[in-house]
């Protein structure tokens, strides 16, 4: 039997002794299911023309986690959102405030306070496209990937507790991973920019 100590270690999913696999869930509204939403395993097929975001758990708030998810069919934007937001059904990302966001959209642009910052690499169907947020960095960070490749432009100072999520209307996604890693794998090398949450981003 494991004591009170170790049962909590099991149980965190950022936790040194679990496993790297995160076990997740999605923030949906029960209104959605079926009218907007069909889920089936890892994939979501958002089947009418309403505005859709869908929040996923758990809480991210310590060590370095990596979600990477593939669009099946014009996924529109991959983020993280404040962990006080929450979304209704027709609702953007934006809906609660750009500034409690960071979207990137599939036209390769990042996104907070209603600014646009282009230069990251666009994404289409069958693409991969993934969140990597180290918790433990000073400042925190949020990396994007697309198939693999680090992306140029990248977040610091993110808030202490995020959540990732994806967004679109008539599309469909696959989630991939939601994993804990040991150590970060991005590298911010040259070529690379930071761009401060909170703040005015100007080019």
């Amino acid at each position: 039997m494991l004591n009170s100590e170790a049962m909590n270690a099991k149980l965190d999913p950022f936790s040194g002794a679990h496993s790297d696999s995160i076990p997740y869930a999605t923030q949906i509204p029960k209104s959605l299911l079926f009218k907007d939403v069909k889920v089936k395993e890892d994939t979501f097929t958002l089947n009418n023309d309403n505005y859709t975001t869908i929040l996923f758990d758990p809480l991210v708030n310590k060590g370095i986690v990596k979600f990477v998810v593939q669009s099946i069919k014009n996924l529109g934007a991959v983020g993280i959102a404040d962990e006080t937001v929450k979304y209704e059904r027709r609702e953007s990302p934006q809906a609660r405030g750009g500034g409690k966001i960071v979207g990137y959209d599939q036209f390769g642009d990042i996104e907070h306070k209603y600014k646009l910052i282009e230069g990251n690499t666009k994404f289409d169907t069958e693409d991969r496209v993934t969140l990597e947020l180290d918790m433990d960095s000073s400042p925190r960070t949020l990396t994007f990937f697309v198939n693999d490749e680090e992306q140029m432009n990248y977040v610091t100072n993110i808030p202490a507790a995020v959540r990732a999520f994806l967004f679109k209307k008539a599309s469909a996604f696959k989630v991939l991973k939601f994993d804990a890693l040991s150590a970060p794998t991005a590298k911010h090398g040259a070529g690379s920019r930071a761009w401060e949450y909170g703040t005015e981003w100007e080019k």
